[in-house]
């Protein structure tokens, strides 16, 4: 399953970033995936919970946050694309893609140890 190897690489980053941090509690994650990820974010969410069950992260809320797709064709074309825009939906040309494929953690929610 795809999602489940990119929810453990979001546990990885998670894990990096709060390691040196007095962290109590994860309380959210967000991630954006590109509209052209291939990636089904209730599938993502599935995974992480279940990779995350009996660790410190349990019980996160993992948002997720759609990027659309942007190209840019020499014909002048420059915007947003449809799930089926698989050339320049002005000229039928090939386009340069802007936006749309990666996948990041945008953003950690956390309790730290002295907020009590």
């Amino acid at each position: 399953m795809h999602e489940f190897s990119l929810a453990c690489g979001i546990v990885d980053v998670v894990k990096e970033t709060v390691e040196s941090q007095p962290v109590k509690r994860l309380i959210s994650v967000t991630v954006e995936v590109g509209q052209l990820a291939m990636v089904n974010p209730e599938q993502l969410k599935f995974s992480f919970e279940v990779i995350t069950e009996g660790s410190p992260f349990e019980g996160a809320e993992m948002i997720v946050e759609t990027i659309p797709a942007v190209a840019k064709c020499m014909c002048g074309f420059e915007g947003a694309l449809g799930d089926e825009d698989y050339v320049c939906p002005k000229c039928g040309g090939f386009y340069e893609l802007l936006s749309g494929r990666d996948i990041s953690v945008k953003h950690l929610e956390v309790e730290l140890e002295d907020e009590g």
